[in-house]
């Protein structure tokens, strides 16, 4: 009798398994760190040297020594809590550009250096939404949407 019991306990949880959905690819470090990136914005995982890098970038690169396993996930498991929808996010898009996302339509949007000059200035489209060029010159910026203000770093 305990054995069916086990076996049809057994049955479900691979059951339940098979029925979850695989949403991100994590990559985790030997010193406990975790990275989640989602499978829906599609990450390119590749090997350059001695380093395993997501999606070509610099930021998400990570020496392979440092790595302890990277593993698909039904979750994002950085613990990282998930942005509200009403609050204004600041996207990397590339080493030149960031988009303002989730703004009110026609926010003025600025860009100032350390030294408060402002370098350039935009207003959100109606999606609440602006894209602004970073300088060359790596140093901190202010990004100001509207009265909110977000330190920007080009490094």
């Amino acid at each position: 009798m305990n054995f069916k019991k086990i076996i049809t306990l057994c049955f479900l949880g691979v059951s339940m398994l098979a029925n979850a959905e695989i949403t991100h690819v994590t990559v985790e470090l030997k010193e406990g760190g975790k990275y989640s990136f989602l499978l829906a914005e599609k990450p390119v995982i590749t090997f350059k040297g001695a380093d395993l890098v997501v999606n070509d970038n610099a930021a998400t690169s990570y020496a392979l020594s440092d790595v302890k396993n990277y593993h698909f996930t039904e979750s994002d498991e950085t613990k990282v809590e998930a942005v509200a929808n009403a609050e204004i996010r600041i996207v990397n898009l590339n080493e030149q550009t960031i988009e303002v996302q989730n703004s009110e339509a026609s926010v003025k949007v600025n860009l100032i250096a350390a030294n408060s000059a402002v370098l350039s200035t935009t207003t959100t489209d109606a999606n609440g939404k602006a894209t602004i060029s970073l300088p060359q010159t790596k140093g901190v910026y202010v990004v100001t949407v509207g009265n909110k203000s977000f330190k920007v770093i080009r490094k």
